[in-house]
């Protein structure tokens, strides 16, 4: 009873937790995302990130985590936000720290929740479908998983698995790395590229994304059909 309570004291101050870390998050970048929005020069706008110190990394790794466990929008801004502001590199790092961070909070809270708190993250279709994954504790089965563009609710699945923390660590490293790399630098060349190739890089991303919400019933069917009974 009394950890019943806890659960549903935690899901009831979750909205507040996520408010607060984006208005933290937001205020700690806002000098930096505004030069960034009136098209300042490269060069300053990256001293004056480098001038903030460990706090511009530490908010884009709120920004990054607040938007796996509480905030229902898309990775890509972020991993854009991250290569503009510290470069294909370091931002990848960033990004991919963010993303590792989350999927494990994530997974982690499902784990010690259970399925209350996963039912307020995933939708019970999705849930139901894709239950079966929770059986699912090889690191290549999992990386496969990953690298389909699912979301981010495997994470929370991953909760209600055997797989170990460590596992799903290196299986997100290992599926989704190389394309936040590859977000990062498009996000850094996006600075000091004319106005039109902006708008085309974030035509394209909208468009990855728009076409994996087109094709979820597609994908869907390709995980039923060949990987949820294979990965048993």
């Amino acid at each position: 009873m009394q950890e019943q309570n806890a659960q549903t004291t935690f899901s009831k101050w979750l909205p507040w937790l996520v408010i607060l870390v984006l208005v933290g998050t937001a205020a700690a970048l806002w000098q930096p995302i505004a030069a960034l929005m009136t098209a300042q020069d490269v060069d300053q706008l990256r001293a004056e990130v480098a001038e903030m110190g460990a706090l511009a990394p530490a908010g884009l790794l709120a920004l990054s985590v607040v938007q796996i466990v509480g905030a229902p929008i898309p990775g890509y801004p972020v991993q854009l936000l991250s290569g503009a502001l510290f470069g294909a590199f370091l931002g990848g790092i960033y990004a991919i720290a963010g993303m590792v961070a989350g999927g494990l909070i994530a997974a982690w809270l499902a784990r010690k929740l259970g399925r209350p708190f996963i039912e307020n993250h995933v939708d019970p279709q999705t849930l139901d479908r894709y239950e079966g994954l929770a059986r699912v504790d090889s690191l290549w089965a999992w990386v496969i998983i990953l690298i389909i563009p699912l979301g981010d609710f495997p994470y929370y699945i991953a909760g209600l698995s055997r797989v170990r923390l460590r596992t799903l660590f290196l299986a997100i490293l290992i599926s989704r790395g190389p394309f936040t790399f590859l977000i990062t630098w498009a996000g850094e060349n996006s600075v000091a590229a004319p106005g039109w190739i902006i708008a085309l890089m974030f035509v394209v991303v909208l468009g990855i994304v728009a076409l994996g919400y087109l094709s979820r019933n597609r994908i869907h069917l390709f995980m039923e059909k060949y990987v949820l009974h294979r990965l048993e």
